[in-house]
């Protein structure tokens, strides 16, 4: 019998139960939706959650907005002592202004080794894509990359921007083939207002929800609420 992989929680209430238990250990994750649909909130709250409840370090790598900002925006938004885990390195923030692999690759390295982090995000994976040269540089850059931060025993989320907002508008992107796991974040139209919701797409070797479910951003943070089904 095989022995099973050990699970990381994202901490998220509803998520969770969603995903049987959480992300497997050394996987990763893609976490793509529209403008406002709250991509860089739940990477940012599976670090957090690491830290505050489950003791794991964690790396955030912004590719487009300043680490400065990203701290002052999700400080003032969340319930967070976001400034505790900073202070004491268990969440590290950082921004590549050099957009390319290998600059990438050694911060990778460096913070990783170096701080003990367990959990990384990389925000957003667009910027890579967009400067890299053609479709299948990018691929294999990106399946060089994902096999390093396996190596590096580290569970990875990645976040990508997506053009639609509904799942019927939806395009499969060549991202989405690559990683092990795809959730997406919709925020959809609702007659004089808009509501998000969550679905897993793709999950390999979870037996996961399929449903699309609503969430709201509260002052805790992301809140899946399964008693519910758009």
């Amino acid at each position: 019998m095989k022995e099973k992989i050990p699970r990381v929680p994202t901490g998220i209430k509803g998520l969770d139960e969603m995903l049987g238990g959480g992300l497997l250990k050394k996987r990763h994750v893609l976490v793509t939706g529209g403008p406002g649909s709250g991509k860089t909130t739940f990477a940012m709250q599976f670090l957090y959650n690491g830290a505050e409840k489950f003791g794991d370090k964690g790396l955030f790598i912004s590719l487009e907005e300043k680490s400065e900002k990203l701290v002052e925006n999700l400080s003032q938004g969340f319930n967070w002592d976001l400034e505790k885990h900073l202070r004491e390195g268990n969440i590290v923030i950082t921004t590549v202004d050099k957009f390319d692999w290998d600059t990438l690759t050694d911060m990778l390295q460096s913070y990783v080794t170096r701080h003990k982090v367990r959990r990384v995000v990389i925000d957003p994976l667009t910027i890579l894509r967009l400067n890299t040269r053609d479709t299948f540089e990018f691929r294999r850059k990106l399946i060089g990359l994902l096999g390093f931060l396996e190596n590096l025993d580290c569970t990875v989320l990645l976040t990508s921007e997506s053009q639609s907002l509904t799942r019927e508008a939806s395009t499969y992107t060549l991202e989405e083939f690559v990683v092990d796991g795809v959730i997406v974040l919709y925020n959809i139209p609702v007659r004089n207002e808009r509501r998000r919701a969550l679905e897993i797409v793709k999950m390999r070797g979870v037996a996961h929800s399929n449903n699309i479910y609503p969430f709201k951003i509260t002052p805790k943070g992301i809140v899946v609420y399964q008693e519910e089904i758009i």
